[in-house]
């Protein structure tokens, strides 16, 4: 008996997928297509005949193309902190894998990493998509699922499919046509930095300064060691990514200068008036022996 007509991914020459698919977005596909590198692809699906032919789905053309994604990586390449563009390949973005995962799935572990640790991702997350904003490109989807750990367990940022490209010669904040700006960007990027400094995650739905939410539908932020600049972000206080990260450097120094052991500060004054003392008992014994 023949065997029935099976469902399966594409490639957008129309050829059979056939390795692990590592990832499904609203766009398109990611295919683990070799030990060192993923391929992004469209959302091609394909009906597999008997014959070993495969008859596209109709549906295929209503896909996108990755065309302004790939736009925006070339825009990118060489800022730190943003996931290896190697070019295009099969009509799909060709990315360096990272094989540690994103900062969400490290989230769900029975483990926390070090402070200092979670703080050198804070920083390295603020300096790249501040980077973005000064290549004039709005992200539009800053998440922990994004965030994805190198090999040595530096940051790396993926996924520009729903971003958008500003003209260079723009200047303050950016703006889209829909009417998302990067100072919508700062409450995203300081959501992270909330999920880091709890480690757990947390996000808002928000497009628009319209729907930017009230601080009581926001967490607590005390006793968190970020809490104050946290809290300032999330009522607005910071006009730019740049402004944030101040904030946070000078948080962070404050916090390691109130760390350091502030018992040597005393040490020598006690020790001289522990020695002055021990000398005049001394003095009053021998005149005693004296006499």
């Amino acid at each position: 008996m023949a065997s029935a007509p099976t469902r399966c991914i594409i490639y957008p020459d129309g050829s059979l997928v056939t390795s692990k698919i590592i990832g499904i977005g609203l766009d398109g596909f990611v295919v683990h297509s070799e030990p060192s590198t993923v391929l992004k692809i469209p959302k091609l699906h394909g009906c597999l005949l008997p014959d070993g032919t495969i008859e596209p789905d109709p549906e295929n053309e209503w896909s996108s193309d990755l065309s302004i994604e790939s736009t925006i990586y070339e825009r990118l390449q060489g800022v730190r902190g943003v996931a290896n563009y190697l070019g295009n390949f099969k009509d799909g973005l060709l990315l360096e894998y990272y094989s540690n995962g994103c900062l969400e799935e490290h989230m769900k572990k029975d483990f926390l990493p070090a402070w200092s640790q979670r703080m050198d991702w804070i920083l390295q997350i603020i300096d790249v998509f501040a980077a973005c904003h000064a290549k004039k490109v709005l992200v539009c989807d800053i998440a922990l699922r994004n965030i994805l750990l190198a090999d040595d367990y530096t940051t790396r940022v993926i996924d520009f499919a729903n971003s958008s490209l500003c003209p260079l010669e723009d200047s303050g904040a950016l703006r889209n046509s829909s009417g998302y700006c990067s100072k919508v960007e700062i409450l995203h990027v300081t959501n992270v930095i909330y999920s880091l400094s709890c480690w757990k995650k947390f996000q808002v739905d928000c497009v628009t300064m319209g729907e930017w939410p009230d601080a009581e539908f926001l967490p607590s932020t005390m006793d968190l060691p970020l809490g104050d600049v946290i809290s300032k972000s999330w009522s607005r206080q910071f006009e730019t990514l740049d402004e944030l990260r101040h904030a946070v450097v000078s948080a962070m120094s404050q916090e390691l200068a109130m760390s350091q052991p502030r018992t040597c500060v005393f040490q020598k004054p006690v020790f001289i008036v522990c020695a002055l003392a021990c000398a005049a008992i001394l003095v009053v014994c021998l005149r005693s022996r004296a006499r």
